[in-house]
């Protein structure tokens, strides 16, 4: 399998949304750090040091709590080969105690194996739905090979000689294999691992 050459629009779209996740949460760590300084003692007076520092510390991990952030810089670009296909599905039967989201709502989850380039296999979650909703539990079979671009919620299936459409990496939007942009949100589609 050769390396996958990602076109400059689709990494512009990923250098992009990773700044849009990092920027609010560093306007808001020093804002926080701003206030902690000027007004702390105002705002959380607090005699003993160690109970301050622990507060403090608590106080400046919000903006990370607010912003996802670094749970949301885990995501990465991966390409590879389906090695295999796992479908889970949180229990809609009986509970105990008060029902929680799960419960009233279950949903479906696809994770896949997929082998990289490089050997390696990685597990990664591909599609999650409410389980009453039209489901899409057979689009990935092993062997296909994905293709995922950081910041988007799409995992595609890249089209095999046979087929017809090619998926949008970014919008998820099928499209003409013979097109070189989305229709739908103008990025370059990724047609193959060449």
């Amino acid at each position: 399998m050769n390396a996958l050459q990602i076109p400059k629009d689709l990494r512009a779209f990923a250098i992009k949304t990773a700044l849009k996740r990092i920027i609010p949460c560093a306007l808001l760590f020093i804002g926080f750090a701003v206030v902690l300084i000027f007004w702390g003692d105002v705002i959380l007076p607090i005699d003993k040091d160690v109970v301050k520092v622990i507060v403090y510390t608590m106080v400046m991990l919000v903006p990370f709590a607010l912003t996802g952030v670094p749970f949301k810089l885990i995501d990465k670009t991966y390409s590879g080969t389906v090695q295999k296909v796992e479908i889970t599905t949180t229990a809609d039967n009986a509970y105990h105690g008060q029902p929680t989201r799960e419960n009233l709502y279950p949903k479906n989850t696809v994770f896949l194996h997929v082998v990289q380039e490089n050997g390696v296999v990685i597990r990664k979650k591909a599609y999650e739905r409410n389980a009453k909703l039209p489901q899409n539990l057979d689009a990935y079979k092993v062997g296909d090979s994905v293709f995922h671009l950081y910041g988007s919620m799409q995992t595609i299936v890249l089209p095999r000689a046979s087929d017809e459409f090619v998926q949008c990496s970014v919008c998820g939007i099928k499209n003409d294999k013979n097109e070189n942009v989305c229709e739908s949100c103008g990025h370059s589609l990724i047609k193959n691992m060449d």
